[in-house]
């Protein structure tokens, strides 16, 4: 009996197979022709709001946020085509955004602005527009609200770093203790964090405020208070978890000591899931630094800070809209920056996602 002779078949195979593979496809051109040409109607909208449109146009501002969008979409999708799907351009701009806002603070007296406390009193209340020294307005007084918005990113950085890492510092070590030693003094540290929760966070600022001379110190003091049972509880979670652990128990058989087991191999392993929370945290206390500001308990002035620029813009809220957008407009870039980054951390560390 003569064998079959699957060869023919086989070829007819491979040949189609080549055949599928090298039609080319049209949709990454067509992607990019889209994302070309949403770019460049995008950046043409953008200068005709900025240069062809009245200053007192009440179009202007939303014509120019349609093109920030249409400039968004062309520069994602380019994005996308150029470094594949996770490409995230929001991710990108977080970063951007809080570089900037991290460098003009640091470097906030070299810059070449105006000081925060100068007034040119024949330009009072001159709106955002395209001269140097007046980009972003002036107030009431004649200061540059390009300066205050300087200076005030470093009064709430200050802030941000100090309550952040207190409490960061200070939750982890008590969340270590209790994960770890447990029986009464994982109920005392309980006590307290649930005490702490369980207390209006409002009323907490306001009594530690009221006590100390409002200032710096003072508010990152009770902002950290407030973060401190979070991060503990935090920190306890992800000792318990590891107390199991294969190197733990290695560690423990070895002859290690506890505190050697605490801080070489729980410490090391918890800290960043932990860690990655601070970005979140860092976003509650630009705002609740705002907050405090809005109501009078902020930085003393003449120190600026973007909560009171707020509440000294409200009065003139419907004469000159910009003395508030302004600063509320960089506050919340900051803040949507910080919450960017939690999630991107977030899902990195904990392994959610690949990018």
């Amino acid at each position: 009996m003569a064998a079959p002779d699957f060869g023919s078949g086989a070829r007819t195979t491979i040949v189609s197979i080549e055949t599928v593979e090298a039609v080319p496809s049209d949709k990454p051109a067509r992607d990019r022709a889209i994302g070309s040409a949403l770019l460049a109607v995008g950046l043409a909208t953008v200068l005709v709001a900025l240069f062809v449109m009245s200053p007192h146009s009440s179009w202007r501002a939303g014509i120019a946020l349609i093109g920030i969008g249409l400039t968004w979409g062309g520069v994602q999708m380019l994005g996308r085509l150029r470094f594949g799907r996770n490409f995230a351009l929001g991710l990108w701009f977080s970063m951007a955004w809080l570089s900037l806002v991290l460098l003009g603070a640091i470097f906030a007296n070299v810059l070449p602005i105006e000081y925060y406390t100068k007034a040119k009193l024949s330009d009072r209340l001159a709106r955002p527009g395209l001269e140097f020294d007046q980009p972003l307005g002036r107030d009431a007084n004649g200061g540059s609200l390009l300066s205050r918005v300087v200076f005030g990113a470093r009064t709430s950085l200050t802030i941000v770093v100090l309550a952040v890492g207190i409490g960061l510092i200070v939750g982890c070590l008590l969340g270590l203790m209790a994960g770890y030693f447990g029986r009464a003094l994982d109920a005392i540290i309980n006590i307290f964090a649930t005490a702490t929760l369980s207390f209006p966070a409002l009323i907490l600022l306001f009594a530690i405020v009221a006590v100390f001379k409002p200032g710096t110190w003072s508010i990152a003091l009770g902002l950290a208070i407030l973060s401190i049972p979070t991060y503990t509880r935090l920190m306890r979670a992800q000792t318990i978890a590891l107390l199991q652990r294969e190197f733990v128990l290695s560690a423990r058989s070895m002859g290690a000591s506890r505190w050697r087991v605490i801080f070489r191999e729980i410490f090391p392993n918890a800290i960043l899931p932990v860690a990655s929370y601070s970005f979140i945290s860092a976003a509650v206390v630009i705002v609740a630094e705002g907050s405090l500001a809005y109501l009078g308990l902020g930085v003393p002035s003449p120190k600026p800070s973007w909560g009171s620029m707020i509440a000294e813009g409200q009065i003139k809220l419907k004469t000159d809209p910009h003395l508030v957008s302004v600063p509320a407009v960089v506050m919340f870039l900051t803040v949507l920056s910080f919450n960017r980054l939690g999630d991107w951390a977030r899902k990195h560390v904990l392994g959610e996602t690949k990018i």
